[in-house]
């Protein structure tokens, strides 16, 4: 079996795992027997659980995104373009966003995102703020990434577009109100 048949077909067992239970109760053992592969194979191409599905989402998402929109496009369509896909995903990363700490997807969707926030927010600090940058990336990225697991755990009952729009919508009253306070 290739190396890339082999990670798919590890892929395909977990998904198929976590549409079942949580990924806190799903082992490396679960997934290889899910598959018929053994544990050798798996700790070959994976460090753990977290590593193969972080591997998922990089995949998918690099097949989803154009390169030019990730240029080009605007925070806001790339963030959309990732909620479609969590909403077309949506119990598969609603249970891969209920897992916390190291090499969690969690933490690795949280640092995606500090990439994509990072080079769009630069343009908009001024003068003194940069000291502040990582307060501002994390209070944003953690609301996000509290919202988007929120909606994903109540079954994503609001479309993609008008989820990504309501959350817009939200960080620019917040901060057209902070701003009409001063």
């Amino acid at each position: 079996m290739g190396h890339s048949i082999t990670k798919r077909v590890l892929a395909d067992s977990i998904k198929k795992l976590m549409e079942q239970r949580p990924l806190a109760k799903i082992s490396v053992g679960d997934i290889v027997e899910e598959c018929g592969l053994n544990r050798n194979s798996f700790y070959y191409h994976f460090k753990d659980k977290y590593d193969l599905v972080n591997w998922i989402f990089y995949t998918d998402m690099i097949n989803q995104l154009k390169i030019d929109k990730v240029l080009t496009g605007s925070a806001w369509e790339l963030l959309e373009t990732i909620t479609a896909y969590f909403y077309e995903n949506k119990t598969f990363y609603g249970n891969a966003l209920s897992v916390r700490g190291q090499n969690s997807f969690a933490e690795f969707y949280i640092d995606l995102l500090k990439q994509i926030v990072r080079a769009r927010l630069g343009e908009s600090l001024e003068d003194g703020d940069e000291e502040y940058q990582d307060f501002y990336l994390y209070f944003f990225i953690d609301a996000y990434v509290a919202a988007t697991f929120r909606w994903l755990q109540a079954g994503a009952p609001i479309p993609p577009d008008k989820f990504t729009q309501m959350i817009k919508k939200a960080a620019r009253g917040t901060a057209l109100r902070i701003l009409n306070l001063e």
